[in-house]
């Protein structure tokens, strides 16, 4: 072999490399690409509660909405996506790329063509299950089984693992859902599981393990927090009461959880009410109560895991839908005080203008 020849060897090698590099590139870049980018036809899938990626891109490959199922689960763990695809039913077309496919499962944007069912923030489970009965969803006694037992739902969801989670109260997470009237009751609650789920992201979870508490801690007191709070702006801070109340082993004296013991929301709690025998009753008990009092928004849950940095034990109530806070007790009588004869000049206010 003459020295052209080792040259023009020299040079044509890189450029067959770059070649081979290009093609594998072009090959991923259309196998990532639209299955059909000329076909607007609807096409909804569902995507079952607990489905591993390999089920998923079984499911999208079987309704053409994927060319590769290698390529496609590859992008899924590249993307870092793999852990985060949420069930339900999906409107999809063949002109969705695995990019648009794998955000809307990541995101659970699901098509929404069943029971509207808007959950609020703070509702307890009781009134949860009155509220999907009421609109012929599931019968109440299964759903009580259910909710009680945090077991059937632990394979599915690691984060019950937990021998303090003796009940789904507080991890049924409000938010507005879409279900028909043959969804059985445990694919109802593993969906406001799974919502739960995302919602209590890595970020939550790394923040929580900073403060040395467990999940159930976490939710429990944001679900006191979620009952005791009307302003957004109110939550660290009474968040921050609660922690120093538990700091110095004072009792929660939290009106809200007394509010649990009864099967109806009272008007107000009474003095007898403070005496009742309950571990609910955070007058007489210290520490959490044994479950969660209801099921938090997610500004209670980031509240309760950034609260404010105060020296605060005590809050009332103002007219205006606020707190006053104070460090005595001696403070908080005058606020408590300030609070009734407020009250009391409005109610007067108001009869007069009647």
């Amino acid at each position: 072999m003459n020295l052209n020849d080792k040259k023009s060897k020299k040079f044509i090698v890189p450029i067959i490399i770059i070649f081979i590099l290009l093609s594998i590139v072009a090959f991923v870049f259309t196998q990532i690409g639209p299955y059909n980018k000329n076909n607007k036809d609807d096409i909804v899938i569902d995507i079952p509660t607990g489905s591993t990626l390999n089920q998923v891109t079984d499911i999208l490959k079987e309704n053409n909405l994927i060319k590769n199922k290698i390529i496609f689960k590859l992008y899924v763990r590249l993307s870092d996506n793999s852990s985060k695809l949420k069930s339900g039913k999906y409107l999809f077309n063949q002109t969705y790329s695995n990019k648009q496919i794998i955000n809307d499962l990541s995101k659970g944007k699901v098509y929404n063509d069943g029971i509207r069912i808007t959950i609020p923030e703070g509702s307890t489970s009781i009134e949860i299950v009155d509220l999907l009965t009421k609109n012929n969803l599931g019968d109440k006694k299964v759903y009580k089984k259910l909710i009680n037992n945090p077991k059937e739902f632990k394979n599915r969801f690691k984060f019950l693992d937990d021998e303090n989670i003796v009940s789904l109260e507080g991890f049924l997470y409000p938010s507005t859902y879409y279900f028909k009237e043959d969804e059985s009751e445990k694919y109802i609650l593993n969906h406001m599981l799974e919502t739960f789920e995302s919602k209590y992201n890595d970020k939550l979870q790394k923040r929580q393990k900073e403060l040395n508490k467990s999940l159930y801690e976490v939710i429990n007191l944001a679900s006191i927090v979620e009952k005791e709070a009307v302003l957004d702006e109110d939550r660290p801070i009474i968040a921050s009461v609660f922690y120093n109340r538990i700091n110095i082993g004072m009792p929660l004296q939290s009106d809200a959880t007394i509010q649990y013991i009864f099967k109806e929301r009272k008007k107000s709690i009474t003095y007898n009410d403070l005496k009742i025998d309950s571990p609910y009753n955070t007058y007489k008990v210290q520490g959490l109560p044994p479950t969660p009092i209801a099921n938090p928004g997610i500004k209670s849950i980031e509240a309760v895991l950034y609260p404010a940095n105060t020296e605060y034990l005590y809050f009332v109530a103002t007219i205006e839908g606020g707190n006053n806070y104070s460090k005595t007790y001696e403070e908080h009588i005058k606020n408590v005080e300030q609070y009734r004869k407020d009250r009391e000049e409005r109610n007067n206010s108001y009869s007069i203008d009647k």
